[in-house]
């Protein structure tokens, strides 16, 4: 009985961390889904200069 417990016990504590890296990795995978507004060619106007070729300073 003692074992079902146990096992019980660390189910429930298992199943909401499963729960939160599933949507935490969701969430990121929309995030790299999102469309840029970059381009090689012509890098954004907040980007460091000298750091869109990769130049090193």
């Amino acid at each position: 009985m003692e074992t079902v417990v146990v096992v019980a016990v660390l189910m429930a504590v298992i199943a909401p961390g499963v729960l939160l890296i599933h949507l935490a990795n969701r969430q990121h995978s929309y995030r790299i889904a999102a469309p840029t507004t970059a381009t090689p060619e012509r890098p954004r106007a907040d980007a460091a200069p000298g750091r869109n070729r990769g130049e090193s300073s």
